[in-house]
């Protein structure tokens, strides 16, 4: 008899102990989280405070860029807190059938270029056509490279570092709509890599 409630006096404290533990655990796991959630903020007070004029620059050139590009697609931009895209019609860009950039994007492609020559975002440019063949012999790969070698030669003419700049042309190959005649696969795609 005396055996038998040593064992269970045994067994009282081992549960006792483990129950312990699991409070201490729970402890410092709730304890950690708050923690972390506080440095956090901290930080990006911190930020805010000690490197305001970097912040308030990169917020303003975002604001920017996000403005320019809107005037080159308002209903295609998109983006997350590193990555721009913009889908632009090959209409907005260049006179019908052409690889020559109108005036008008000329100029907007000016004031995107201003906004992206300090820095280091990678900019990448692809050429997208629908599945009709270019009247002039030219293939679509060929049209969709020229197109986007002319969007980039023009951020080059403004000031844009020619070693950002990536060019691809895929031709009919990534259509945009399901119908691959649609006029709406004709397009330039700007995808900007930020760098902050």
């Amino acid at each position: 008899m005396h055996e038998h409630d040593d064992s269970n006096r045994y067994l009282v404290s081992y549960a006792d102990m483990v129950t312990l533990l699991v409070g201490v655990f729970a402890v410092l796991l709730t304890t950690f989280r708050a923690d972390a959630e506080r440095y956090r903020t901290l930080a990006q007070l911190a930020a805010q405070v000690f490197g305001s004029a970097h912040t308030a620059d990169s917020l303003r050139d975002d604001r920017n860029l996000r403005a320019t590009l809107a005037k080159l697609s308002p209903a295609d931009v998109e983006h997350d807190s590193t990555t721009y895209r913009c889908i632009i019609a090959d209409e907005v860009l260049f006179e019908s059938g052409s690889s020559r950039l109108s005036s008008r994007a000329v100029q907007v492609l000016a004031e995107l270029a201003a906004v992206l020559q300090v820095g280091s975002s990678t900019i990448t440019i692809d050429g997208h056509t629908d599945s009709h063949p270019p009247r002039d012999g030219r293939t679509n790969v060929e049209l969709s490279i020229e197109r986007a070698a002319a969007v980039a030669r023009a951020l080059i003419d403004s000031g844009v570092p020619e070693s950002r700049i990536v060019i691809r042309g895929f031709g009919a190959s990534k259509p945009r709509m399901a119908e691959p005649a649609s006029p709406k696969n004709r397009r330039v795609e700007i995808l900007i890599a930020l760098h902050h």
